[in-house]
């Protein structure tokens, strides 16, 4: 299993309505608001490395309001 923490840059006005909308992706399993260079922490899991990089390119970047995104994957899952 990949676990992997992404980080996103978000309009500020819609935050929050992005944040429901990434919760409500199948590959997340949390999702929060938080302060800093980046506005989302996102953790998510994946079957392989091609399953991460689908999701990232396919789906999360193209929700309406997302600037940016770092992806950081886990050297150990334990």
């Amino acid at each position: 299993m990949i676990v992997a923490f992404i980080m996103a840059k978000v309009e500020s006005t819609k935050s929050r309505n992005i944040l429901e909308v990434i919760r409500a992706l199948d590959e997340v399993e949390e999702a929060y608001l938080i302060y800093g260079a980046y506005d989302l922490l996102i953790k998510c899991a994946f079957k392989t490395p091609e399953a991460l990089s689908s999701f990232v390119v396919n789906e999360l970047r193209k929700v309406d309001g997302i600037k940016d995104t770092i992806t950081n994957v886990c050297a150990s899952c334990e």
